[in-house]
């Protein structure tokens, strides 16, 4: 089963990450994926190892790892590829692919 992590940068402040989700989860209802799941690099819940865990808990087979950044900086060239190597030592049988940031 396909499924679609989307993966936000993360805040302390509690409106920032309920502002992310509702984004998220709006933008999603134009995807042709029912299974998703919404996760944070830092400062908030679920991480990444988190949001695949849940996913593949659910059934998901492949994963479309889905960078939420208008950037492609630090976080998308070593942090959210680390995060993806660590998903696939555990889960070796998921086929997982790294989409490209939002942009400016």
């Amino acid at each position: 089963m396909e499924a679609v992590l989307y993966v936000s940068h993360g805040s302390r402040k509690k409106e920032a990450k309920d502002e992310a989700i509702h984004f998220l989860t709006r933008v999603h209802k134009e995807i042709d994926v029912d299974l998703y799941h919404i996760c944070f690099l830092e400062l908030a819940d679920p991480d990444v190892l988190e949001g695949i865990r849940k996913l593949v808990e659910k059934g998901a087979d492949k994963i479309a790892v889905i960078p939420v950044l208008l950037l492609s900086a630090g976080h998308y060239f070593k942090d959210i590829p680390n995060e993806i190597e660590k998903a696939k030592a555990i889960y070796p049988d998921l086929s997982i692919t790294y989409g490209q940031t939002l942009g400016v």
